[in-house]
């Protein structure tokens, strides 16, 4: 998620996404929780709103509300 975090601060915010959805793609759903979530909703309220309908972050968004 450091890295996510990273991606979407360097600028590309479209990556970051990509990485954090890959990061909890690689976890059993029950291991989504605790300071894996709080990072990647971190990311997301990190996202300016006038990129929020953008696909990566819709699909993270989506994935977190799983």
């Amino acid at each position: 998620m450091d890295a996510a975090l990273c991606d979407h601060h360097a600028g590309d915010t479209a990556q970051g996404c990509r990485r954090a959805i890959d990061a909890l793609i690689e976890l059993p759903t029950d291991q989504r929780t605790g300071l894996v979530r709080t990072r990647a909703t971190d990311l997301l309220r990190h996202i300016p709103s006038s990129r929020t309908g953008e696909r990566t972050v819709t699909d993270l968004r989506e994935l977190l509300r799983t």
